[in-house]
């Protein structure tokens, strides 16, 4: 059993009105082994959702393409409709190949397909944070974000993105 997080340990999201517990959960692990396809139990990851939220966990990392798109469905079925203080922060800007690889999504199009499928798989109008995954899966990469960060400010000026993270 988790222990209640002291909300002590709290902290206000800079230039937000965020106020996220220290500890969070990294929803990465619901998804099946290598982060492909569903968990074993579905149910079970349902009751660990749940069981983090219960305990003082109010801000949940995950992605649409941990799956793909599984972790965001569990997520929904776990806890949806959301508590008003829940922080759900997501991740774009890769993608999984059907053999189960890691491929970048940084075009404009990806990255607009990617808001929509968080928006469709965790039941939201707008996502609360979004956070830009750059570089590769071991190393950096050399280049500008400012293509793929104006794609994202132009979906938080229409809404379905509050924070850029």
């Amino acid at each position: 059993m988790i222990q209640k997080i002291d909300l002590a340990g709290s902290f206000t999201l800079p230039g937000t009105s965020m106020t996220l517990n220290r500890m969070g959960y990294g929803a990465m692990q619901l998804a099946g082994p290598e982060v492909w396809g569903p968990p074993r139990d579905v149910d079970a990851a349902i009751a660990v959702l749940r069981e983090a939220v219960d305990s003082g966990v109010n801000h949940i990392d995950t992605s649409d393409y941990y799956g793909p798109h599984v972790t965001n469905q569990i997520i929904k079925r776990a806890l949806h409709p959301y508590g008003k203080d829940l922080v759900i922060v997501t991740k774009l800007g890769a993608r999984r190949g059907a053999d189960k690889s890691w491929i970048p999504a940084l075009s404009r199009q990806e990255l607009i397909d990617g808001v929509q499928d968080n928006l469709k798989n965790l039941a939201v109008d707008a996502l609360d944070v979004v956070n830009l995954r750059v570089g590769g899966m071991m190393e950096p990469t050399e280049g500008s974000i400012e293509e793929q960060l104006t794609v994202l400010a132009e979906l938080k000026g229409q809404g379905l993105i509050r924070h850029i993270g």
